[in-house]
């Protein structure tokens, strides 16, 4: 997959991201990828995002993702996940421009999908959302029930941010269309089990938007 670095603006301030070029299909629409929590070494490099920009593009998505406020060489500080949201908003702005608005899909791992999927929700051009290991001890999810987008949740069921039970319990409240994948083994940071993030996550896009 080849990228490009871009900088995206973020309520005066200044974000670094990479752009995925795709060259030999035709662009499906494209995925903006939010990564997990800063403080806690989460960066656009980290390998569970690198994975899922890496499936989505197999698929024909142009894929964005980048570094929240603080983070690399994006300006910045930390900001308890409320300047975070408009990181993503400026993320879903500059994809969208790029691929002359196509419908968008919006990938957040762990803190990335606490603070991605509640902006995913509220804007019409995102159409799809996946949560990779929602750290459902940290954060509440309750604002995915009443939404009729796609979403596809993806968790290790050894994910002790994650509880299955707890999973369980929310998905059952969400409305359709939804699927749920537990990689076996898996613990919230997929070690040694990243690979296996593939295969679902390219069968969520093949299928999505259609």
């Amino acid at each position: 997959m080849k990228e490009e670095k871009v900088l995206i603006p973020s309520d005066g301030l200044t974000l670094e991201g990479l752009l995925s070029v795709q060259e030999a299909l035709p662009v499906r629409g494209g995925v903006v990828l939010c990564h997990p929590h800063p403080l806690y070494g989460g960066e656009m490099a980290n390998p569970v995002i690198s994975t899922a920009a890496e499936a989505a593009a197999e698929e024909g998505f142009q894929t964005l993702r980048f570094n929240f406020r603080g983070v690399g060489e994006s300006e910045g500080t930390h900001a308890d996940g409320v300047g975070e949201k408009d990181d993503v908003r400026a993320a879903i702005e500059f994809l969208s421009a790029r691929v002359d608005g196509l419908p968008l899909i919006l990938v957040g791992y762990s803190f990335g999908a606490g603070v991605g999927l509640p902006v995913a929700i509220e804007d019409a051009r995102v159409k799809g959302m996946v949560a990779i290991a929602p750290p459902l001890e940290m954060y509440d999810f309750d604002f995915l029930k009443g939404s009729k987008k796609d979403k596809f949740v993806i968790v290790g069921n050894r994910d002790l941010y994650c509880p299955i039970e707890r999973l369980k319990e929310l998905y059952q409240h969400l409305e359709d269309p939804k699927s749920l994948v537990l990689i076996q083994g898996a613990d919230h940071f997929f070690s040694y089990h990243v690979k296996s993030l593939t295969p679902p996550l390219r069968e969520f896009f093949r299928s999505s938007l259609t």
